[in-house]
C-alpha cells in the first residue's frame, strides 16, 4: 500500500490535492491531535479491557493501522480518484478506485466477498466524507477508528494468559 501511495503521489497536481485537502490540519492542528489522542486512549482501553497486554507488538499494532489508514485514504479516496478523472467522470472514478480498494483486499488478504463488499461501501462513505468536508484528516482518524474497531490487536494477539 505504502509503494501505491507513493506512485499516486507523483501524478502532476498530487502535492496541490494534498495541501488543499489537509488544509484545516495544517491551519488549526490542536482539535486533530486532540482527536487522535482520544482514539489512542480509547484503543489502549478497549485492549486492556479485552485482555490485551501492553507490549510493544500491540503498539506497533496502532502505528500500523494509522499508517494503514494514512496511505489507503491518500491513495483510494484522494489521489487515485483524482488521477482517473482526467479520463473519466470523476464519480466512476470514485467508484473505480473504491472497486481496486476491495478487490486487493479480496485478493491479497483473502477476505470473503461479504467483507469486501463492506469495505467498498465503506471506502464509498469515506469517500463522500471527504468529497462533502475537504478534510483528508478527519477522514484518515475515522479510518482509522473503524479499521481498530475490525482488528483491535495484531494476528495472533498478545492476550494475557486466561486465569
Amino acid at each position: 500500500m505504502g509503494a501505491l501511495a507513493l506512485l499516486v503521489s507523483a501524478s502532476p497536481n498530487a502535492l496541490e490535492f494534498i495541501i488543499r485537502a489537509t488544509d484545516r490540519f495544517i491551519n488549526h492542528p490542536t482539535g486533530y491531535l486532540i482527536a487522535g489522542i482520544m482514539l489512542l486512549a480509547l484503543f489502549v482501553f478497549y485492549q486492556q479491557r479485552r485482555g490485551y497486554r501492553r507490549s510493544p507488538r500491540n503498539n506497533l499494532w496502532l502505528v500500523y493501522l494509522l499508517y494503514i489508514s494514512v496511505v489507503e485514504e491518500l491513495t483510494f479516496r484522494l489521489l487515485l480518484p483524482l488521477a482517473a478523472s482526467n479520463t473519466v467522470d470523476f464519480y466512476v472514478a470514485v467508484v473505480i478506485s473504491n472497486l481496486i480498494f476491495a478487490a486487493i483486499h479480496y485478493v491479497t488478504l483473502r477476505w470473503h466477498l461479504r467483507n469486501c463488499l463492506f469495505v467498498f461501501i465503506g471506502g464509498m462513505g469515506f469517500a463522500h466524507m471527504l468529497a462533502s468536508h475537504q478534510d483528508l484528516t478527519a477522514v484518515i482518524l475515522a479510518h482509522w477508528f473503524f479499521t481498530f474497531l475490525n482488528t483491535p490487536a495484531p494476528p495472533g494477539g498478545d492476550r494475557q494468559a486466561q486465569q
